[in-house]
């Protein structure tokens, strides 16, 4: 794979939950992505509350890759053991989706996963994994999977991986819990998409950033990393050159 397919530019950050930045400043930086040679974008359908997909729906090209997120009900509690119906139905999957394709202006997007997810949940959540895979068919979206929050610290059930094309998890000194579970992963083609390699910042007073980045890249997945400055998706697009050919 070349660089620019392993690195995914993360959009949480545009969403003003880290910084404030004017929608020109954030135009200008995703069309600077854009020519840089990026040209895949993690958002979420809960960044700045949907602003986030209106902005890449609205500055971005159309052969940008789009990987966006569908939050749950409510967030789930990592310590229940709650049943997935509880967050997730058909018609809230469907309801939210279309509204992402709305804001993206598109009328596929090439990742659609679910933003929230459980360690207990396993064959509970078949009928909901495979109402996304239906999407597939549908021409909605051409790939489907889960993100895991930061904390799971667990493994993804047998009988749920099946439905699953594509796993967003967080990878870091500090988060390495995936290690557990990724050799299996990899063998079965699951895509991997690892975020918080700097844990928004914080280990970056202890680790450098290269250091971090080829950390990742050495598993043979693909990395999302948040940047709010030209320097800084220079700077990473460079560390990837320097590792993935």
């Amino acid at each position: 794979m070349k660089w620019f397919e392993r690195l995914y530019f993360g959009t949480w950050q545009l969403g003003g939950q880290f910084k404030k930045l004017s929608p020109d400043y954030i135009e200008s930086l995703l069309l600077f992505a854009i020519s840089s040679g990026i040209r895949r974008f993690d958002t979420a359908a809960v960044y700045g509350g949907g602003k986030v997909e209106e902005m890449i729906g609205s500055w971005l090209p159309g052969y940008a890759v789009i990987v966006t997120k569908i939050p749950a009900v409510k967030k789930p509690d990592l310590k229940t053991r709650t049943p997935i119906s509880e967050f997730y139905t058909p018609d809230h999957l469907d309801r939210n989706v279309e509204g992402s394709l709305d804001r993206l202006k598109r009328t596929q997007v090439d990742t659609v996963l679910l933003h929230n997810w459980l360690p207990s949940w396993s064959s509970d959540a078949i009928p909901i994994l495979q109402h996304l895979q239906k999407m597939k068919s549908g021409n909605t979206t051409r790939r489907v999977g889960i993100s895991l929050p930061d904390d799971f610290s667990s493994v993804i059930s047998d009988e749920a991986l099946p439905y699953i094309d594509v796993i967003e998890a967080p990878f870091n000194p500090n988060q390495r819990w995936v290690l557990n579970q990724l050799p299996s992963l990899l063998a079965m083609k699951k895509e991997i998409l690892l975020r918080s390699l700097f844990c928004q910042g914080k280990l970056l007073t202890s680790h450098t950033a290269e250091l971090l980045v080829k950390d990742a890249l050495q598993l043979q997945t693909s990395v999302v990393i948040g940047m709010t400055t030209e320097e800084q998706i220079t700077r990473n697009i460079n560390y990837l050159k320097g590792v993935v050919t």
